[in-house]
């Protein structure tokens, strides 16, 4: 069974479990945009995550773009404190 998740709500999910400075959260996000698809291993859990329209990929410099600006519009309302902690994360590009 498949959750819809919109890309909102899906980097809140990632910036709050892993902190506004991860590079991981970026990676996981980008490669999202980029590739379409991404499967992220957590030391629990694996997420398979997946654009719902693959003609909303686009290029790695838009990608970083939109992901720095949405962390710019969220700093500038006071949520710098939201740093999370993640002990293992694996992700791994996806076969095709």
């Amino acid at each position: 069974m498949s959750e819809v998740i919109t890309l909102t709500d899906l980097l809140g999910k990632y910036l709050g479990r892993m902190g506004f400075e991860s590079v991981v959260t970026s990676g996981i996000i980008v490669q999202l945009l980029t590739d379409g698809k991404v499967r992220v291993d957590f030391s629990v859990l694996a997420e398979r995550l997946e654009l719902l329209d693959q003609s909303d990929c686009m290029t790695a410099p838009q990608a970083m773009a939109l992901f720095s600006d949405y962390l710019a519009s969220t700093r500038s309302k006071g949520n710098e404190n939201q740093k999370g902690k993640t002990l293992r994360i694996v992700v791994q590009k996806p076969r095709h």
